[in-house]
């Protein structure tokens, strides 16, 4: 396999390319190849049309370089490079992660100051990893608590009342001892106190 140097402006993107690259990857790998060097070739067909590493060859054009570095696929049928075109991307998604390796090396390199977002995590996804005052496990949080219970707060019954006129609702209200306002949508019988939103309000 020999890797060459091929002018950017040389290379043709595959036709329907099923893989896309958000601005936000392209950038991505932008920064990777700015701080790493542009260490995986992108692949090519013998007429230079990119096999794999359209994702790179949009952050070249990003960085503004001249020439990247490339492999020749030689010898492959139109069906082949179709196929390729699609595996390369597949496989590459079907891996995991040893999750506790991956936090491990993480917390390591964000010690020592590492620039972690050139490792393209989120920082949502990072920030479990790097805060000690992040809650990782809501329920251990818990541990030890005194338990804390109440009484029930819940309506015995509700029913919803219907007035076919303002005199009958005026008369309701002073039945019940209760005046209700048009923004009124539902009271306690008897009145309850601490269950009004008034009693709830922030000064």
């Amino acid at each position: 396999m020999n890797v060459e140097e091929s002018k950017l402006n040389k290379l043709l993107p595959y036709k329907n390319n099923p893989r896309k690259h958000t601005e936000k990857q392209v950038a991505q790998i932008a920064e990777s190849i700015s701080e790493f060097g542009f260490v995986n070739p992108i692949l090519v067909d013998d007429k230079h049309m990119i096999l794999a590493g359209h994702g790179r060859y949009l952050a070249a054009q990003k960085l503004d370089l001249k020439t990247v570095p490339v492999v020749m696929v030689k010898d492959l049928t139109e069906d082949q490079k179709k196929a390729l075109v699609i595996a390369d991307n597949k496989i590459a998604m079907n891996s995991t992660w040893d999750e506790n390796l991956l936090w491990e090396q993480i917390r390591q390199l964000n010690e020592k100051g590492f620039n972690l977002d050139l490792l393209a995590f989120d920082e949502m996804e990072i920030l479990p990893m790097t805060d000690p005052n992040t809650v990782i496990d809501p329920l251990a949080e818990w541990e030890d608590m005194p338990e804390y219970s109440q009484e029930d707060q819940l309506a015995f019954k509700t029913i919803y009342v219907h007035f076919k006129n303002a005199e009958d609702y005026k008369n309701f209200q002073e039945f019940i001892g209760q005046t209700m306002t048009d923004k009124t949508k539902s009271i306690w019988y008897p009145e309850q106190k601490n269950m009004d939103t008034e009693s709830k309000r922030y000064e």
